[in-house]
């Protein structure tokens, strides 16, 4: 897909939609709808998550799911606010998830519901319970 039917099928579920130059779109949607729009990406054979990202934005955490669409890439975001950290899992719509989401709840603190495997990936076992290492507040 080109940027231009990425844009048209996301708009739906997003709240802003930008291009950005010839290969890149980027989407802002909320938890409400962040799963319908995996889904109908997926729907639309649209199956490759290339990575998760998530941002320590200060008041925020923002998650972005980052979809390849053939000839482009989707950036799709979600902020979800500190008081608020939890997601369901979106393993079901892509498998490839599984590491990501286990990387957002072990370093950001996002609390991923339905998880299929939620130990730690990174941190030892003895790791101080609540301190996230990617969390602006964490003092290294």
């Amino acid at each position: 897909m080109n940027v231009n039917e990425v844009a048209r099928l996301i708009k739906r579920y997003a709240d802003e939609v930008k291009i950005v130059g010839t290969r890149q779109v980027f989407a802002a949607t909320d938890k409400e709808r962040y799963i319908e729009a995996l889904a109908a990406l997926r729907d639309n054979d649209l199956k490759h998550l290339t990575t998760i990202t998530g941002v320590d934005r200060g008041d925020t955490i923002e998650i972005i799911y980052h979809i390849h669409c053939g000839e482009s890439l989707l950036n799709l975001k979600l902020a979800l606010p500190k008081t608020d950290l939890e997601i369901e899992t979106v393993t079901d719509i892509f498998p490839g998830a599984i590491l990501y989401e286990r990387d957002l709840m072990e370093m950001l603190g996002v609390q991923v519901r339905g998880h299929p495997d939620p130990r730690r990936l990174f941190l030892p076992d003895d790791w101080p319970k609540g301190v996230y290492p990617l969390r602006k507040e964490v003092k290294k």
